[in-house]
């Protein structure tokens, strides 16, 4: 995030050293972030399902201006999305169930533990802009690097008697893949230097989720560690965020 963030700056310290200062405008915006498709399926017996949530987004951009319509503008995208447990964690005890099996008895052994869905996203594109007296109407297609924090899901087992345990847990915690953006936005007049902006974009991406299952057996002193299974799912992450912000004029 530190990195997407200083390649923003970069990007904007640049535009200003090429710019007149009323030339080039930023802004700030934040809001719902919906998944769609796979990756809102809540249904464990889809391998590809994100069990996604409504979630939070929040976007910081510039734009250089090229003419009276055409410009040019950089994205950073930062996105949340909750995981719905109930899903994920029958998919997951689905699968253990195939080398583990247990009863509902038994069920007090278990222990889940999952984050959400964060990603952050630097995007670079064209946008077209309709301008009018008191407000401008924006369209934009961007692209660039999308870094998926994996929501590091964890399911554990504890055989009551101590002498073995079972894990199910990722082997990978991030995923870089191209993000492809495309939106519109209206942007009102307040003042010379600053607008009011509500903006609504479709972002897609994609995430590969790499998991094996472990059975540890204690005997004595001695942990002995054997991997049961390993696979990895793979999750297109399409949202549409709908946020509300401001637009500077420098």
């Amino acid at each position: 995030m530190r990195y997407l963030l200083s390649v923003l700056v970069l990007t904007l310290a640049s535009f200003s050293l090429s710019a007149q200062p009323d030339n080039w405008y930023f802004s700030i915006t934040m809001g719902g972030c919906w998944p769609t498709g796979a990756f809102s399926n809540l249904n464990p017996a889809d391998s590809g399902a994100g069990f996604a949530t409504r979630g939070f987004a929040l976007n910081l951009d510039a734009t250089y201006p090229l003419g009276d319509h055409w410009g040019l503008k950089g994205m950073v995208v930062l996105n949340n999305n909750p995981l719905d447990r109930n899903g994920i964690g029958t998919m997951m005890e689905d699968r253990m169930k195939k080398l583990v099996p247990f009863t509902e008895a038994e069920r007090d052994n278990l222990s889940l533990s999952v984050n959400s869905w964060m990603s952050n996203s630097l995007i670079f594109g064209p946008v077209y802009s309709l301008n009018f007296d008191n407000f401008s109407l924006d369209f934009q297609a961007m692209t660039g690097m999308h870094v998926t924090y994996l929501p590091n899901q964890k399911l554990l087992y504890k055989y009551s008697s101590g002498t073995w345990e079972y894990l199910q847990h990722n082997t990978n915690s991030t995923n870089v893949s191209l993000d492809l953006l495309v939106g519109t936005a209206l942007r009102f007049k307040v003042t010379d230097k600053v607008q009011l902006k509500i903006a609504v974009d479709y972002q897609r991406a994609g995430s590969t989720t790499k998991y094996e299952e472990v059975k540890s057996t204690k005997i004595g002193t001695t942990i002995t560690n054997n991997v049961l299974n390993s696979g990895h799912t793979y999750v297109p992450n399409e949202v549409v965020t709908g946020t509300i912000g401001f637009v500077y004029y420098l």
